[in-house]
């Protein structure tokens, strides 16, 4: 590896010379995710905050790509063919782990065993901000915000009366990707509207020795629409969203599979009421969302190892959440946060399949069959002295309509030494609910409790503007018990979700960003040990599956000119163990992935005050690696458009 990156660092030198536009963005902003708004230099937790000029020094990227760069982030599937699912590993947890929020709206798809929204229905090019808040969240966010949560902040109205925006851009493997948008006020109504359009040919998703293998392709549509009107101290949004993308996939791994296809739907409505004073706000949002999954096997081909010739399965949720909450400044140096949300879940399921034996239809699960309901309450008080010591105790209690009821809590001391600098420290807990298939499919199981975590954070903060520098250093500590795991059986149904392993991960993730006038550079690393009890009698422990205990990621960037700007950034990924099943062998086996280095160059160039062209050059050393043993990755890509705004 070390070799490897001394070349790298070569092709670096080189490429600084051409290299120009920023990575990071040094400007104070506001943030929304802690529920209350805060300027980035005031925040006493662990966050990233990536703004719209980060986005768009990004063009070309999708949403995982993106997060790939982050401290802390393992996203298995960032590099497959475009399609692929996109596992998230958030500082070690587990994929599901992790809320997904969009405009600070957990959303979900209870069909999937995690219940994990699926990154491949949002849209990078309507997002104006993303904010990752790090550690527990869940007396905030509730269930599933064990690691963290990343809130995508979308695009709203503009300033002028119409603003049109576009975005066209074509590069490897057939890659055609198009947006059309307009946004704007109108007699003081805001809104935004826009529908992008994607294609690619892709590669083939498995690894196959077959020499006609095919190409897994994407095709996907997203059209969104916001509204919002200011009344006095009111400002009142409602929104609509539609995303649905058809991919093709492959059998499994090294089964290459010619007429296998997925097709993903998701509807989204909603809206919120805001109401803004100087020392008391409230807030409600609600959504609605529903996400149907069709997967489709044809007996056009039937791989060799296939056991049935044709099957098809489908997979629907819907997911309600209602929110109001509140904050109010007490004083000037107390602020109390309280709130309640309802949320609201269900799904279906059917499974049809045809071989040598004849068909088989698996017994359907129906919404009326499947639905749960969640109903909290959360409150955080937060107080801090004149000197710059400062506390913020919080707690959630929490009402299931199958397992009962839970308390999450946390503790957030901190010390805020001067403008530029804070240290701090958060303990507490968080939970994962049971997900409705490992509930109520046929190996589910009514009686699993919550997954509980105990986690800890202890960092630092400094931030000087005026000198251009940011650091961000934190040591992390997650304790899991109650790990929901399959449990094999020897009669039918030949399996079970049960509550029984435990995992521990600690770790340290640091960020570096300094910006030197037409120079930036900026840089993070993640190391990470953990383990899980797979027995807990006997405490059987074995590793992190995919999850590299060292990850380095480093950014340069060099303005040449007004008009021209690039960022280089280099990506080093340590070894991580994976396993597979052995078909020879008929056991399941234990694969070392190595590391590996990936280089990228984004260039832009400013054609005129309004249009933006730029090329996006990812992996440009072509490194092969792999993210799951007998997947594909991609090669050295190329994506080159026009940015309208």
């Amino acid at each position: 590896m070390f070799a490897l990156l001394r070349k790298c660092l070569a092709y670096a030198f080189v490429c600084l010379v051409f290299s120009a536009g920023a990575q990071q963005n040094l400007t104070e902003v506001v943030v929304s995710t802690t529920k209350l708004p805060q300027k980035e230099s005031e925040l006493t937790k662990s966050m990233v905050i990536l703004t719209d000029s980060v986005i768009k020094a990004n063009s070309g990227l999708n949403v995982s790509q993106l997060l790939q760069k982050q401290a802390g982030f393992t996203i298995i599937g960032a590099g497959q063919t475009p399609g692929s699912i996109q596992s998230v590993y958030n500082r070690g947890a587990n994929t599901g782990y992790t809320l997904i929020l969009i405009d600070g709206v957990p959303l979900y798809d209870p069909s999937y065993i995690e219940s994990n929204f699926d990154l491949n229905l949002i849209n990078l090019n309507n997002i104006e901000r993303i904010e990752v808040l790090k550690g527990g969240q869940s007396v905030l966010y509730g269930s599933d915000a064990v690691a963290g949560v990343i809130n995508f902040i979308t695009k709203k109205k503009g300033q002028k009366m119409v603003e049109p925006t576009a975005l066209i851009s074509a590069g490897s493997y057939k890659t055609v990707n198009a947006r059309i948008g307009l946004k704007g006020e109108l007699s003081g109504l805001g809104y935004q509207v826009s529908y992008e359009k994607q294609k690619s040919e892709g590669i083939s998703s498995a690894v196959s020795d077959d020499s006609e293998e095919e190409k897994d392709g994407l095709n996907s549509d997203n059209l969104s629409l916001n509204l919002s009107k200011s009344f006095g101290a009111f400002n009142l949004g409602v929104f609509g969203r539609l995303m649905n993308y058809k991919a093709d996939v492959d059998a499994g791994a090294f089964v290459d599979d010619k007429d296998y296809t997925s097709e993903i739907k998701n509807k989204q409505i909603g809206g919120s009421i805001d109401w803004i004073k100087e020392r008391a706000q409230l807030h409600f949002k609600f959504n609605s969302s529903v996400i149907d999954r069709f997967f489709e096997d044809d007996s056009t081909f039937v791989p060799a190892t296939a056991f049935a010739n044709y099957s098809y399965a489908t997979y629907g949720s819907k997911s309600t959440f209602a929110e109001l909450y509140g904050n109010f400044n007490l004083s000037d140096n107390l602020n109390l946060l309280t709130g309640f949300d309802y949320r609201k879940q269900n799904m279906a399921q059917t499974y049809l399949s045809v071989s040598s034996f004849g068909p088989f239809e698996d017994i359907p699960l129906t919404k009326s069959d499947t639905e749960i309901s969640n109903s909290s309450i959360y409150s955080a008080l937060n107080g801090k002295l004149n000197s710059g010591l400062g506390l913020e105790i919080a707690g959630r209690y929490n009402s299931h309509s199958v397992y009962g009821e839970n308390m999450s809590w946390t503790i957030n001391p901190y010390f805020i030494i001067n403008k530029n600098l804070t240290v701090f420290s958060v303990y507490g807990t968080s939970f994962k609910n049971p997900s409705l298939y490992q509930l109520y499919s046929p190996y589910g199981n009514l009686d699993l409790e919550m997954e509980e975590a105990k986690n800890l954070d202890m960092g630092l903060k400094y931030n000087n503007v005026t000198m251009g520098t940011q650091l961000q250093l934190t040591y992390f500590d997650r304790k899991i018990e109650n790990l929901i795991v399959f449990m094999s059986l020897s009669e039918d149904p030949y399996g079970q979700y049960v509550n029984q392993d435990k995992q521990r991960v600690r770790g340290i993730d640091a960020n570096v960003a300094q910006n030197l006038g037409k120079l930036s550079l900026n840089g993070n690393y993640t190391y990470l040990s953990g383990f899980v009890i797979d027995n807990v009698e006997d405490e059987t422990k074995t590793d992190l599956l995919r999850r590299p205990k060292h990850q380095i990621n480093l950014g340069v960037a060099h303005s040449i000119s007004n008009k021209l700007s690039a960022a280089l950034d280099l990506a080093l990924v340590g070894e991580r163990i994976d396993r597979f099943y052995n078909s020879s062998t008929f056991g399941t086996e234990e694969i070392t992935l190595e590391s590996y280095a990936l280089l990228n160059l984004n260039v832009q160039y400013k054609v005129t005050k309004a249009f933006t062209a730029f090329c996006n050059f990812r992996n440009i050393l072509n490194t092969n690696y792999t993210e799951i043993n007998g997947y594909n990755i991609q090669g050295a890509t190329a994506q080159i458009g026009i940015r309208l705004n």
